[in-house]
């Protein structure tokens, strides 16, 4: 069989396609990651006013904690949190909530249900829904419902990508403008090689859910501000995504600002979220106006 037949994807066999979608093949241990995000959220919840585990839907995953701005009226930041559509919850992300507030910024952490648990579909129907409830609700905490922002990093930042090709009006009976910019990081916006990849055992999608679920190939007309972030030690998939949704978003003739961090992995991309001198969070702030 020539070396062609054996592609799977682009000019990646199995093998290679596999490693493309596995940080551990470049980051074989990130459990201190991990261990940072534990700590340093449960620091931050400790330090700040916060309401825990306001339900946003009927089912038990469908909860979200609040960190609320001091003043009120304030703008609001959704954060998804990743881990490949299958792992972590809203308490690993409380962190970024000590950059957001000092804006002046009321923070979200957002859990969801996981797969596969339930379907990608459900994941990203309950995301939908935890912003659906933040517009309606602004007002009981103090948020001001004009002006919401979602963000989120590696699965999250592909939550989150589908999360700005919604159709709020059509499918949900709110503003098409409910958002006002987001922030994808480490993000995948095509799934088709995901899908080919090791990672479709759990994510089961067939051919029609993986583009049903590819934001790339639904850029609305109208679209919202971008901060497309990657780190230039990730993976060669990872940082293809991030060009390349980036420049079909440009195509549409939307605002995108894609930022490559130099030197910074997968992980390390999760801690910039509460570096308030990093790229990241002043380029947000900055499409923020806060």
């Amino acid at each position: 069989m020539t070396e062609e037949l054996m592609t799977v994807y682009g000019n990646y066999g199995q093998a290679e396609l596999d490693q493309q979608y596995n940080q551990s093949t470049l980051v074989p241990d990130h459990s201190a990651y991990r261990a940072l995000k534990v700590s340093e959220s449960k620091r931050v919840r400790a330090l700040l006013d916060c309401e825990l585990d306001v339900s946003y839907g009927p089912a038990p995953d469908e909860v979200l904690d609040i960190f609320p701005a001091k003043e009120p009226g304030a703008p609001i930041m959704m954060f998804i949190h990743g881990g490949a559509w299958k792992g972590g919850r809203k308490d690993d992300i409380s962190y970024p909530a000590e950059s957001f507030v000092a804006r002046g910024v009321t923070y979200i952490g957002v859990n969801f249900s996981l797969v596969p648990d339930v379907t990608l579909d459900e994941q990203i129907r309950q995301n939908r829904a935890a912003l659906a409830w933040l517009y309606n609700n602004a007002e009981s905490f103090g948020g001001d419902r004009d002006r919401i922002y979602v963000s989120g990093h590696s699965s999250g930042g592909h939550v989150t990508g589908m999360m700005v090709v919604t159709d709020w009006e059509g499918e949900w009976g709110l503003p098409n403008d409910l958002l006002k910019g987001a922030v994808p990081a480490s993000g995948m916006y095509d799934l088709a090689p995901v899908r080919l990849s090791w990672r479709n055992d759990y994510l089961e999608l067939d051919e029609e859910a993986a583009l049903r679920n590819s934001s790339i190939h639904h850029i609305p007309e109208r679209g919202i501000p971008l901060v497309i972030a990657y780190g230039a030690g990730e993976l060669d998939e990872f940082q293809r995504q991030s060009r390349e949704f980036a420049a079909a978003w440009r195509a549409k003739g939307h605002s995108c600002n894609l930022i490559e961090l130099p030197g910074l992995n997968h992980f390390d991309l999760n801690n910039e979220f509460n570096n308030p001198d990093g790229a990241i969070l002043k380029a947000t702030f900055e499409m923020m106006s806060v």
